[in-house]
């Protein structure tokens, strides 16, 4: 699995626990007053712009509402003109890991490694070629309908702008590059230089900056929604363990003064998704957006779980460029 590969490559299994303040450290603070100096990172938003804009150009508003509705991730949808369907280019970005990811697809019958099924659909279709193709098409557009694709679409973003396996841990999943550099974070507290290029940064007390990822936990582990919290959590998590999160790469903050950020991420709401967000007197992410700042009255008498505004997430920690 490309998951357990990255965190190999990274030496981050099992870290030593990193203290929150010396993970959140000055050079987050500093590092925050300016922007990125590193060409590759506005490589990495033109992209995602690029990417949004192909996808329908998908807005989430600051309140949280949907502004526009884009391609979804499984369709034959394209822009007039672009000859690529929404679902190939969610391949591409698979294939940024490797031509053999997602390794597995979800059926009825449980998860099929993607080999066997490939190989399956061509026995069956060895007397009507056209057929095989079909199967074959049906098979990937299932799986991306079925495979969360968020952490390959940031993984594409960084590798094609250039980024190395050393600065940056292309996975599918986005615990890996968080860890990363959590543990890079420890280097430097360290008074060592890490060759990854994020730290970890708290998103309570660090304006994010464009470039900057943005990362939230979610699912079973939605209940870690304090930076100390996930920085233990972190330390503890062995290589490939399960540890759903999503990261979205911020395109534009506070550009102008209007204490605004916009970030774009992937599969969020099935498509290449930008999103609004407010920044409060601090200059950091607003309590509005982070799950567990308060909920609205109908959320408040649901029967069951709700999300009052498709940007509200327990956002934890932001991933900073180091330069």
């Amino acid at each position: 699995m490309i998951a357990l590969a990255a965190a190999a490559v990274f030496s981050v299994s099992a870290p030593a626990r990193v203290d929150a303040a010396a993970a959140s450290s000055p050079a987050c603070a500093a590092t925050a007053r300016h922007p990125s100096a590193d060409a590759r990172i506005r490589a990495a938003i033109d992209e995602a712009r690029r990417e949004h804009r192909l996808f329908g150009g998908q807005t989430i508003e600051r309140d949280g509402g949907m502004f526009r509705q884009g391609y979804h991730e499984a369709e034959w949808d394209r822009p007039p003109g672009d000859p690529t369907p929404a679902w190939q280019r969610v391949a591409t970005f698979w294939r940024a890991l490797s031509d053999s990811d997602p390794p597995q697809l979800r059926t009825s019958v449980g998860l099929v490694e993607r080999s066997e099924a490939l190989r399956d659909a061509a026995a069956a279709g060895a007397q009507a070629p056209r057929a095989e193709v079909a199967v074959r098409e049906a098979l990937l557009r299932a799986a991306i309908v079925d495979t969360p694709w968020s952490a390959a679409f940031i993984s594409y973003l960084f590798k094609t702008a250039g980024f190395s396996r050393a600065e940056f841990a292309f996975s599918d999943s986005h615990a890996d590059y968080v860890q990363a550099a959590f543990a890079a974070s420890e280097m430097e507290a360290g008074g060592r230089s890490p060759t990854y290029a994020f730290r970890a940064c708290n998103i309570a007390t660090t304006r994010p900056r464009a470039g900057d990822l943005i990362c939230a936990t979610r699912a079973g582990t939605a209940g870690i929604a304090r930076f100390d919290e996930l920085s233990a959590a972190m330390a503890e998590r062995s290589p490939g363990q399960g540890f759903p999160m999503h990261c979205e790469l911020v395109v534009r903050s506070d550009e102008g003064g209007d204490a605004k950020i916009e970030s774009i991420g992937g599969n969020v709401v099935q498509s290449v998704t930008l999103t609004r967000m407010t920044l409060n007197a601090n200059k950091v992410l607003g309590d509005v957006y982070i799950t567990g700042s308060g909920t609205s009255r109908a959320c408040a008498r649901a029967a069951r779980p709700c999300r009052d505004r498709l940007n509200r997430r327990p956002w934890v920690v932001v991933l900073q460029r180091r330069d």
